[in-house]
Protein backbone atom coordinates (compact mmCIF):
# COMPACT_ATOMS: atom_id res chain seq x y z
CA UNK A 1 0.00 0.00 0.00
CA UNK A 2 1.82 3.04 -0.79
CA UNK A 3 0.33 6.68 0.19
CA UNK A 4 1.16 10.12 -1.89
CA UNK A 5 1.80 12.91 0.92
CA UNK A 6 2.33 16.23 -0.80
CA UNK A 7 5.42 16.06 -2.70
CA UNK A 8 6.68 12.04 -1.12
CA UNK A 9 5.11 8.55 -1.34
CA UNK A 10 4.82 6.49 1.68
CA UNK A 11 4.93 2.79 1.25
CA UNK A 12 3.38 0.89 4.13
CA UNK A 13 4.29 -2.93 3.27
CA UNK A 14 8.03 -2.03 2.34
CA UNK A 15 8.53 0.32 4.85
CA UNK A 16 10.36 3.05 3.22
CA UNK A 17 9.46 7.21 2.48
CA UNK A 18 10.74 8.94 -1.17
CA UNK A 19 11.21 11.95 -2.41
CA UNK A 20 11.73 13.30 -5.96
CA UNK A 21 11.93 9.13 -6.44
CA UNK A 22 14.63 8.78 -3.47
CA UNK A 23 14.68 6.99 -0.04
CA UNK A 24 14.75 9.50 2.91
CA UNK A 25 15.93 8.14 5.49
CA UNK A 26 13.11 7.51 8.24
CA UNK A 27 13.07 7.00 11.91
CA UNK A 28 10.76 4.02 12.82
CA UNK A 29 8.81 5.53 15.20
CA UNK A 30 8.50 8.15 12.45
CA UNK A 31 7.24 6.20 10.32
CA UNK A 32 4.90 4.92 12.26
CA UNK A 33 3.25 7.99 13.48
CA UNK A 34 3.22 9.32 9.72
CA UNK A 35 1.22 5.94 8.93
CA UNK A 36 -0.85 6.34 12.09
CA UNK A 37 -1.82 9.94 10.80
CA UNK A 38 -2.53 8.99 7.29
CA UNK A 39 -4.81 6.47 8.25
CA UNK A 40 -6.53 9.00 9.95
CA UNK A 41 -7.12 12.09 8.02
CA UNK A 42 -9.10 15.35 8.73
CA UNK A 43 -9.41 14.06 11.98
CA UNK A 44 -7.79 16.17 15.15
CA UNK A 45 -5.70 13.44 17.16
CA UNK A 46 -4.87 14.39 20.09
CA UNK A 47 -1.15 13.75 22.01
CA UNK A 48 -2.42 10.53 24.46
CA UNK A 49 -3.71 8.94 21.46
CA UNK A 50 -0.48 9.22 19.34
CA UNK A 51 1.66 8.74 21.95
CA UNK A 52 -0.97 5.54 22.39
CA UNK A 53 -0.52 4.71 18.78
CA UNK A 54 3.12 4.96 18.22
CA UNK A 55 4.32 3.90 21.82
CA UNK A 56 1.83 1.42 22.87
CA UNK A 57 2.69 0.58 26.46
CA UNK A 58 5.90 2.21 26.91
CA UNK A 59 6.04 5.30 29.16
CA UNK A 60 7.64 8.33 26.70
CA UNK A 61 7.63 12.11 27.14
CA UNK A 62 5.84 14.48 24.91
CA UNK A 63 8.99 15.58 23.85
CA UNK A 64 9.44 12.52 22.16
CA UNK A 65 6.02 13.08 20.13
CA UNK A 66 7.31 17.19 19.16
CA UNK A 67 10.51 15.40 18.02
CA UNK A 68 8.68 12.90 15.89
CA UNK A 69 6.15 15.60 14.37
CA UNK A 70 9.32 17.80 13.67
CA UNK A 71 10.96 14.54 12.09
CA UNK A 72 7.87 13.54 10.24
CA UNK A 73 7.35 17.36 8.57
CA UNK A 74 10.90 17.69 7.82
CA UNK A 75 10.88 14.29 5.41
CA UNK A 76 7.60 14.69 3.76
CA UNK A 77 8.67 18.68 2.96
CA UNK A 78 5.65 20.32 5.26
CA UNK A 79 8.38 22.89 7.00
CA UNK A 80 5.15 25.02 6.42
CA UNK A 81 2.94 22.54 8.30
CA UNK A 82 0.16 22.44 5.42
CA UNK A 83 -0.09 19.13 5.91
CA UNK A 84 0.72 18.10 9.64
CA UNK A 85 -1.26 21.16 11.61
CA UNK A 86 -0.50 21.59 15.44
CA UNK A 87 -4.29 21.89 16.55
CA UNK A 88 -3.62 24.28 20.10
CA UNK A 89 -4.48 22.72 23.16
CA UNK A 90 -6.08 19.48 21.32
CA UNK A 91 -3.12 17.48 19.15
CA UNK A 92 -2.48 17.29 15.24
CA UNK A 93 -4.65 17.56 12.14
CA UNK A 94 -3.20 15.81 8.78
CA UNK A 95 -5.17 17.71 5.82
CA UNK A 96 -4.38 16.80 2.59
CA UNK A 97 -4.76 19.60 0.30
CA UNK A 98 -8.50 19.29 -1.95
CA UNK A 99 -6.84 18.89 -5.08
CA UNK A 100 -5.08 15.84 -3.82
CA UNK A 101 -7.67 14.27 -1.37
CA UNK A 102 -10.02 14.15 -4.23
CA UNK A 103 -7.97 11.90 -6.28
CA UNK A 104 -8.79 8.20 -6.20
CA UNK A 105 -6.02 5.83 -4.01
CA UNK A 106 -4.98 4.38 -7.39
CA UNK A 107 -4.04 7.60 -8.82
CA UNK A 108 -2.45 9.30 -5.97
CA UNK A 109 -0.75 5.94 -5.09
CA UNK A 110 3.06 5.08 -6.97
CA UNK A 111 3.92 1.44 -6.97
CA UNK A 112 6.36 0.31 -4.82
CA UNK A 113 9.92 -0.32 -6.56
CA UNK A 114 10.41 -4.18 -8.07
CA UNK A 115 12.91 -6.27 -6.53
CA UNK A 116 14.99 -8.34 -8.63
CA UNK A 117 17.10 -11.62 -8.00
CA UNK A 118 20.10 -11.92 -10.38
CA UNK A 119 20.84 -15.85 -10.62
CA UNK A 120 24.56 -17.44 -11.39
CA UNK A 121 24.61 -18.10 -14.79
CA UNK A 122 24.35 -21.69 -16.21
CA UNK A 123 28.01 -22.60 -17.33
CA UNK A 124 29.68 -25.09 -18.08
CA UNK A 125 31.22 -26.32 -15.05
CA UNK A 126 34.48 -27.66 -16.64
CA UNK A 127 35.22 -24.51 -18.23
CA UNK A 128 36.84 -22.70 -15.01
CA UNK A 129 37.68 -18.89 -16.36
CA UNK A 130 33.96 -18.81 -17.95
CA UNK A 131 32.60 -19.59 -14.49
CA UNK A 132 34.72 -16.94 -12.33
CA UNK A 133 33.99 -14.40 -15.48
CA UNK A 134 30.33 -14.63 -15.56
CA UNK A 135 29.94 -15.42 -11.65
CA UNK A 136 32.09 -12.09 -11.80
CA UNK A 137 29.53 -10.78 -14.37
CA UNK A 138 26.51 -11.42 -12.33
CA UNK A 139 27.71 -9.68 -9.32
CA UNK A 140 28.66 -6.31 -11.63
CA UNK A 141 24.81 -6.98 -12.75
CA UNK A 142 23.78 -7.21 -9.53
CA UNK A 143 25.70 -4.04 -7.98
CA UNK A 144 24.51 -1.96 -11.49
CA UNK A 145 21.43 -2.46 -10.64
CA UNK A 146 21.28 -1.39 -7.14
CA UNK A 147 22.23 2.32 -8.95
CA UNK A 148 19.14 2.61 -10.01
CA UNK A 149 16.74 3.51 -7.51
CA UNK A 150 13.35 2.60 -9.14
CA UNK A 151 14.67 -1.23 -9.11
CA UNK A 152 15.80 -3.12 -5.87
CA UNK A 153 17.65 -6.31 -6.20
CA UNK A 154 18.24 -9.00 -3.95
CA UNK A 155 21.85 -9.33 -2.55
CA UNK A 156 24.47 -11.53 -4.48
CA UNK A 157 24.75 -13.75 -1.75
CA UNK A 158 20.90 -14.42 -1.24
CA UNK A 159 20.66 -15.16 -5.00
CA UNK A 160 23.54 -17.62 -5.27
CA UNK A 161 21.66 -19.33 -2.15
CA UNK A 162 18.30 -18.99 -4.01
CA UNK A 163 19.78 -20.81 -7.43
CA UNK A 164 20.76 -24.14 -5.04
CA UNK A 165 17.16 -24.99 -5.33
CA UNK A 166 15.65 -27.14 -7.68
CA UNK A 167 13.69 -25.61 -10.55
CA UNK A 168 10.75 -27.05 -9.87
CA UNK A 169 10.58 -24.77 -6.48
CA UNK A 170 12.67 -21.68 -6.91
CA UNK A 171 9.71 -19.64 -7.64
CA UNK A 172 8.38 -20.17 -4.90
CA UNK A 173 11.55 -19.90 -3.23
CA UNK A 174 12.38 -16.70 -4.85
CA UNK A 175 8.35 -15.40 -4.15
CA UNK A 176 9.16 -16.31 -0.29
CA UNK A 177 12.45 -14.12 -0.33
CA UNK A 178 10.35 -11.22 -2.05
CA UNK A 179 11.77 -11.54 -5.28
CA UNK A 180 9.51 -9.90 -7.89
CA UNK A 181 11.61 -10.94 -10.94
CA UNK A 182 14.39 -13.68 -11.67
CA UNK A 183 17.17 -12.71 -14.02
CA UNK A 184 18.77 -16.20 -15.33
CA UNK A 185 21.13 -16.73 -18.19
CA UNK A 186 22.87 -19.84 -19.82
CA UNK A 187 26.45 -19.43 -21.61
CA UNK A 188 28.15 -21.53 -24.27
CA UNK A 189 31.90 -20.63 -25.27
CA UNK A 190 32.51 -21.03 -29.21
CA UNK A 191 35.87 -20.62 -29.61
CA UNK A 192 37.55 -17.12 -28.82
CA UNK A 193 33.88 -15.83 -28.18
CA UNK A 194 30.88 -16.59 -26.00
CA UNK A 195 27.13 -17.07 -26.34
CA UNK A 196 25.17 -15.52 -23.52
CA UNK A 197 21.30 -15.88 -23.50
CA UNK A 198 19.06 -13.84 -20.59
CA UNK A 199 15.90 -14.20 -19.53
CA UNK A 200 14.02 -12.10 -17.16
CA UNK A 201 10.97 -14.15 -15.59
CA UNK A 202 7.90 -12.73 -13.50
CA UNK A 203 7.77 -14.51 -10.51
CA UNK A 204 4.42 -14.81 -9.61
CA UNK A 205 3.01 -15.99 -12.89
CA UNK A 206 6.05 -17.39 -14.74
CA UNK A 207 5.69 -14.44 -17.71
CA UNK A 208 8.87 -13.83 -19.96
CA UNK A 209 9.26 -10.24 -19.41
CA UNK A 210 12.29 -10.04 -21.56
CA UNK A 211 14.97 -12.16 -23.53
CA UNK A 212 17.82 -11.68 -25.32
CA UNK A 213 21.00 -13.60 -26.99
CA UNK A 214 24.58 -11.78 -26.62
CA UNK A 215 27.69 -12.63 -28.66
CA UNK A 216 31.02 -11.44 -27.77
CA UNK A 217 34.49 -11.80 -27.08
CA UNK A 218 36.03 -12.50 -23.82
CA UNK A 219 37.50 -8.80 -23.82
CA UNK A 220 33.49 -7.44 -24.10
CA UNK A 221 32.43 -8.76 -20.87
CA UNK A 222 32.29 -5.51 -19.42
CA UNK A 223 30.13 -4.05 -21.92
CA UNK A 224 27.85 -7.10 -21.63
CA UNK A 225 27.48 -6.89 -18.23
CA UNK A 226 26.35 -3.03 -18.56
CA UNK A 227 23.83 -3.94 -20.85
CA UNK A 228 22.12 -6.59 -19.75
CA UNK A 229 21.75 -4.40 -16.32
CA UNK A 230 20.12 -1.62 -18.66
CA UNK A 231 18.24 -4.03 -20.18
CA UNK A 232 16.67 -5.08 -17.65
CA UNK A 233 15.76 -1.82 -15.89
CA UNK A 234 14.22 -1.42 -18.96
CA UNK A 235 12.12 -4.04 -18.99
CA UNK A 236 10.73 -3.34 -16.11
CA UNK A 237 10.33 0.98 -15.87
CA UNK A 238 9.45 2.97 -18.31
CA UNK A 239 12.11 6.25 -17.06
CA UNK A 240 15.09 4.62 -16.82
CA UNK A 241 18.03 6.58 -14.58
CA UNK A 242 20.80 6.16 -17.45
CA UNK A 243 22.47 9.81 -16.04
CA UNK A 244 22.73 7.32 -12.61
CA UNK A 245 24.06 4.70 -14.83
CA UNK A 246 26.68 6.15 -16.50
CA UNK A 247 28.14 7.96 -13.42
CA UNK A 248 28.07 5.29 -10.99
CA UNK A 249 28.97 1.97 -12.74
CA UNK A 250 33.23 1.08 -12.06
CA UNK A 251 35.59 2.02 -14.67
CA UNK A 252 36.12 -1.71 -16.48
CA UNK A 253 39.42 -3.12 -15.76
CA UNK A 254 42.35 -2.46 -18.20
CA UNK A 255 42.57 -6.42 -18.86
CA UNK A 256 40.33 -9.30 -18.43
CA UNK A 257 43.29 -11.03 -16.39
CA UNK A 258 43.02 -8.22 -14.65
CA UNK A 259 39.53 -8.55 -13.30
CA UNK A 260 40.24 -12.32 -12.78
CA UNK A 261 42.79 -12.19 -9.97
CA UNK A 262 40.56 -9.04 -8.51
CA UNK A 263 37.40 -12.17 -8.51
CA UNK A 264 39.04 -14.87 -7.05
CA UNK A 265 40.47 -12.35 -4.71
CA UNK A 266 36.51 -11.38 -3.89
CA UNK A 267 35.95 -15.04 -3.43
CA UNK A 268 38.75 -16.14 -1.28
CA UNK A 269 38.07 -13.13 0.77
CA UNK A 270 34.50 -14.72 1.72
CA UNK A 271 35.44 -17.85 2.41
CA UNK A 272 37.01 -19.63 5.56
CA UNK A 273 40.02 -21.34 6.33
CA UNK A 274 43.37 -21.39 6.59
CA UNK A 275 45.47 -18.93 4.51
CA UNK A 276 42.62 -17.82 2.29
CA UNK A 277 42.70 -14.13 3.42
CA UNK A 278 46.59 -13.82 2.30
CA UNK A 279 45.95 -15.77 -1.03
CA UNK A 280 43.31 -12.57 -1.50
CA UNK A 281 45.54 -10.55 -1.34
CA UNK A 282 48.14 -12.02 -3.50
CA UNK A 283 45.09 -12.00 -6.04
CA UNK A 284 44.75 -8.17 -5.52
CA UNK A 285 48.44 -7.19 -5.38
CA UNK A 286 48.41 -9.07 -9.22
CA UNK A 287 45.58 -7.54 -10.40
CA UNK A 288 46.76 -3.89 -9.32
CA UNK A 289 49.75 -4.72 -10.94
CA UNK A 290 48.11 -5.54 -14.19
CA UNK A 291 45.68 -2.51 -14.16
CA UNK A 292 47.10 -0.05 -11.91
CA UNK A 293 44.03 2.16 -12.11
CA UNK A 294 41.02 -0.07 -10.80
CA UNK A 295 40.15 1.71 -7.58
CA UNK A 296 38.38 -1.55 -6.38
CA UNK A 297 40.96 -3.54 -6.97
CA UNK A 298 43.47 -1.22 -4.16
CA UNK A 299 40.44 -1.04 -1.96
CA UNK A 300 39.79 -4.31 -1.43
CA UNK A 301 43.49 -4.88 -1.16
CA UNK A 302 42.91 -2.48 1.75
CA UNK A 303 40.17 -4.45 3.13
CA UNK A 304 42.20 -7.86 3.25
CA UNK A 305 45.44 -6.23 4.86
CA UNK A 306 42.74 -5.08 7.93
CA UNK A 307 41.66 -8.56 7.66
CA UNK A 308 45.09 -10.26 7.79
CA UNK A 309 45.97 -7.36 10.54
CA UNK A 310 43.11 -8.74 13.25
CA UNK A 311 40.40 -5.83 12.11
CA UNK A 312 40.53 -3.27 14.95
CA UNK A 313 43.57 -5.40 16.71
CA UNK A 314 45.31 -4.56 13.34
CA UNK A 315 48.64 -2.79 14.07
CA UNK A 316 48.54 0.98 13.55
CA UNK A 317 51.20 1.13 10.84
CA UNK A 318 48.11 -1.72 9.12
CA UNK A 319 45.45 0.51 9.79
CA UNK A 320 47.25 3.76 8.46
CA UNK A 321 48.11 1.73 5.04
CA UNK A 322 44.90 0.49 4.50
CA UNK A 323 43.44 3.90 5.45
CA UNK A 324 46.00 5.48 2.35
CA UNK A 325 45.32 2.41 0.14
CA UNK A 326 41.10 2.86 0.22
CA UNK A 327 41.93 7.07 -0.48
CA UNK A 328 43.82 5.85 -3.15
CA UNK A 329 41.01 3.78 -4.41
CA UNK A 330 38.19 6.83 -4.10
CA UNK A 331 40.28 8.99 -6.53
CA UNK A 332 40.43 6.50 -8.91
CA UNK A 333 37.24 5.62 -8.63
CA UNK A 334 35.04 8.61 -6.75
CA UNK A 335 31.86 7.16 -7.44
CA UNK A 336 32.47 3.66 -6.61
CA UNK A 337 30.26 2.63 -3.79
CA UNK A 338 32.50 -0.38 -2.16
CA UNK A 339 35.83 1.57 -2.18
CA UNK A 340 33.53 4.24 0.27
CA UNK A 341 32.60 1.52 2.50
CA UNK A 342 35.86 0.16 2.85
CA UNK A 343 37.56 3.49 3.48
CA UNK A 344 34.49 4.21 6.46
CA UNK A 345 35.22 0.55 7.91
CA UNK A 346 39.04 1.00 7.71
CA UNK A 347 38.28 4.31 9.78
CA UNK A 348 35.91 2.47 11.96
CA UNK A 349 38.50 0.37 13.13
CA UNK A 350 41.11 2.89 13.65
CA UNK A 351 38.93 4.23 16.97
CA UNK A 352 36.21 6.32 17.76
CA UNK A 353 38.05 9.47 17.03
CA UNK A 354 37.66 8.83 13.34
CA UNK A 355 33.80 8.42 13.65
CA UNK A 356 32.69 11.40 12.00
CA UNK A 357 34.66 10.84 9.26
CA UNK A 358 33.76 7.32 8.32
CA UNK A 359 30.12 8.71 9.23
CA UNK A 360 30.06 10.93 5.60
CA UNK A 361 31.72 7.85 3.92
CA UNK A 362 29.10 5.69 4.65
CA UNK A 363 26.55 7.90 3.85
CA UNK A 364 28.28 8.48 0.69
CA UNK A 365 28.41 4.49 -0.22
CA UNK A 366 24.78 4.49 0.59
CA UNK A 367 24.05 7.19 -1.25
CA UNK A 368 25.51 6.04 -4.27
CA UNK A 369 24.37 2.44 -3.97
CA UNK A 370 21.10 2.51 -1.45
CA UNK A 371 20.25 -1.33 -1.79
CA UNK A 372 23.46 -3.06 -1.53
CA UNK A 373 22.87 -4.90 1.51
CA UNK A 374 26.23 -5.14 2.89
CA UNK A 375 26.18 -0.96 2.88
CA UNK A 376 23.01 -0.46 4.44
CA UNK A 377 23.98 -3.47 7.39
CA UNK A 378 27.29 -2.04 7.98
CA UNK A 379 25.97 1.31 7.90
CA UNK A 380 23.24 0.07 10.21
CA UNK A 381 26.07 -1.48 12.64
CA UNK A 382 27.62 1.87 12.59
CA UNK A 383 25.10 4.13 13.27
CA UNK A 384 24.23 2.04 16.58
CA UNK A 385 27.59 1.92 17.66
CA UNK A 386 27.11 5.94 17.42
CA UNK A 387 23.75 5.49 19.99
CA UNK A 388 21.62 5.71 17.40
CA UNK A 389 19.91 1.88 18.03
CA UNK A 390 16.69 2.36 16.56
CA UNK A 391 18.24 3.66 13.21
CA UNK A 392 20.49 0.86 12.89
CA UNK A 393 18.28 -1.89 13.52
CA UNK A 394 16.06 -0.15 10.51
CA UNK A 395 18.88 -0.29 8.37
CA UNK A 396 20.09 -4.13 9.46
CA UNK A 397 16.35 -4.98 8.91
CA UNK A 398 16.14 -3.83 5.73
CA UNK A 399 19.42 -5.24 4.71
CA UNK A 400 18.43 -8.80 5.73
CA UNK A 401 15.16 -8.20 3.65
CA UNK A 402 17.26 -8.07 0.74
CA UNK A 403 19.84 -10.47 1.59
CA UNK A 404 17.65 -13.15 3.44
CA UNK A 405 20.32 -15.75 3.04
CA UNK A 406 23.12 -13.32 4.42
CA UNK A 407 26.32 -14.29 5.80
CA UNK A 408 26.53 -14.77 9.73
CA UNK A 409 28.47 -11.27 10.66
CA UNK A 410 25.16 -10.40 9.92
CA UNK A 411 24.13 -11.96 13.36
CA UNK A 412 26.69 -10.16 15.16
CA UNK A 413 26.30 -6.43 13.66
CA UNK A 414 22.20 -6.94 14.48
CA UNK A 415 23.01 -8.76 18.24
CA UNK A 416 24.99 -5.26 18.71
CA UNK A 417 21.97 -2.87 17.21
CA UNK A 418 19.78 -5.19 19.66
CA UNK A 419 22.25 -4.37 23.03
CA UNK A 420 22.75 -1.09 22.81
CA UNK A 421 18.46 -0.94 22.70
CA UNK A 422 18.46 -2.76 25.57
CA UNK A 423 16.45 -5.37 23.80
CA UNK A 424 18.85 -8.44 25.42
CA UNK A 425 16.76 -11.80 24.78
CA UNK A 426 16.80 -10.87 21.40
CA UNK A 427 20.24 -9.69 21.14
CA UNK A 428 21.44 -12.76 22.64
CA UNK A 429 19.25 -14.98 19.95
CA UNK A 430 21.20 -12.89 17.02
CA UNK A 431 24.35 -13.51 18.48
CA UNK A 432 24.22 -16.86 19.18
CA UNK A 433 23.16 -17.91 15.53
CA UNK A 434 26.97 -17.10 14.89
CA UNK A 435 28.16 -20.41 13.84
CA UNK A 436 31.69 -20.13 15.33
CA UNK A 437 31.64 -17.56 18.22
CA UNK A 438 35.09 -15.88 19.50
CA UNK A 439 35.53 -14.76 23.09
CA UNK A 440 34.88 -11.30 22.41
CA UNK A 441 31.91 -12.91 21.20
CA UNK A 442 31.19 -15.44 24.07
CA UNK A 443 31.36 -11.75 26.12
CA UNK A 444 28.18 -10.22 24.38
CA UNK A 445 26.09 -13.45 24.95
CA UNK A 446 27.30 -13.24 28.71
CA UNK A 447 26.57 -9.27 28.63
CA UNK A 448 22.43 -10.19 26.52
CA UNK A 449 22.22 -13.39 29.37
CA UNK A 450 23.47 -11.62 32.53
CA UNK A 451 21.17 -8.08 31.70
CA UNK A 452 18.43 -10.28 31.03
CA UNK A 453 18.11 -12.45 34.54
CA UNK A 454 19.84 -14.87 33.05
CA UNK A 455 22.14 -16.51 35.39
CA UNK A 456 22.82 -19.86 34.25
CA UNK A 457 23.51 -19.19 30.78
CA UNK A 458 25.47 -16.15 31.36
CA UNK A 459 27.76 -18.42 33.29
CA UNK A 460 27.64 -20.82 30.12
CA UNK A 461 28.99 -18.34 27.91
CA UNK A 462 31.45 -16.91 30.06
CA UNK A 463 33.51 -20.77 30.47
CA UNK A 464 33.33 -21.08 26.81
CA UNK A 465 34.89 -17.36 26.49
CA UNK A 466 37.04 -17.45 29.13
CA UNK A 467 38.49 -21.14 27.89
CA UNK A 468 39.42 -19.45 24.75
CA UNK A 469 41.12 -16.33 26.18
CA UNK A 470 42.02 -16.73 29.33
CA UNK A 471 43.72 -13.28 29.62
CA UNK A 472 40.92 -11.62 27.97
CA UNK A 473 39.33 -9.26 31.10
CA UNK A 474 36.45 -6.71 30.98
CA UNK A 475 38.68 -3.76 31.20
CA UNK A 476 39.97 -4.93 28.08
CA UNK A 477 36.86 -5.80 26.40
CA UNK A 478 35.16 -2.28 27.19
CA UNK A 479 38.52 -0.19 26.36
CA UNK A 480 38.53 -2.01 22.77
CA UNK A 481 34.71 -1.56 22.16
CA UNK A 482 33.64 0.53 18.79
CA UNK A 483 30.79 1.40 20.92
CA UNK A 484 30.81 5.34 21.13
CA UNK A 485 28.19 6.44 24.00
CA UNK A 486 30.25 6.12 27.82
CA UNK A 487 26.70 4.77 29.18
CA UNK A 488 26.64 2.08 26.66
CA UNK A 489 29.98 0.75 26.74
CA UNK A 490 29.48 1.07 31.01
CA UNK A 491 26.08 -1.23 30.25
CA UNK A 492 28.44 -4.04 29.01
CA UNK A 493 30.70 -3.55 31.71
CA UNK A 494 27.83 -4.00 34.25
CA UNK A 495 26.70 -6.93 32.33
CA UNK A 496 29.60 -8.84 32.65
CA UNK A 497 30.57 -8.33 36.19
CA UNK A 498 26.74 -9.85 36.80
CA UNK A 499 28.01 -12.69 34.10
CA UNK A 500 31.22 -12.88 36.76
CA UNK A 501 33.72 -12.66 33.84
CA UNK A 502 36.62 -11.51 35.84
CA UNK A 503 35.86 -13.74 38.39
CA UNK A 504 34.85 -17.10 36.66
CA UNK A 505 37.79 -19.25 35.12
CA UNK A 506 36.16 -22.46 35.70
CA UNK A 507 36.75 -24.80 32.26
CA UNK A 508 33.17 -24.87 30.10
CA UNK A 509 30.98 -27.51 30.85
CA UNK A 510 30.90 -30.59 29.01
CA UNK A 511 28.92 -33.33 28.18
Amino acid sequence: MALRIGGAVLDLDRGTLRRDGKIVPVRPKTLELLAFLTSNPGRVLSKDELLQAVWPGIIVTEDSLTQSIRDARKSIGDEAQALIRTVPRRGYLFQLPETEATQPPAAAAARAEPTVAVLPFDVDPADATARALFDGAVEEITNALSYFKTVAVLARHSAFALAEHSREDIRATAERLGADYIAEGRVETTGTEYGARVVLTETASGRRVWSQSFTFATADIFAFQTMVAQRIVTALVANIESAVMRRGLPAPAANVEAYLHFLRGKELLRSFGDGVNQEARAHFLKAIELDPQSGLAHAYLALAEVIIGGYADAPRAVLDQARDRALHAIALSPDEARCHRILALTLLYRGRDEYDAAEKHFARALDLNPYDADTLAQTGFFRALRGDGEAGLALLDKAIQLNPMHPAWYYHDRGEALLILGRYREAAASFSCLPRKSAWQWARLATCYALAGDAEKALACVREGRALEPGLTIAKIVEEARIERSEDRERIREGLKLAGWDTNCLPPARS
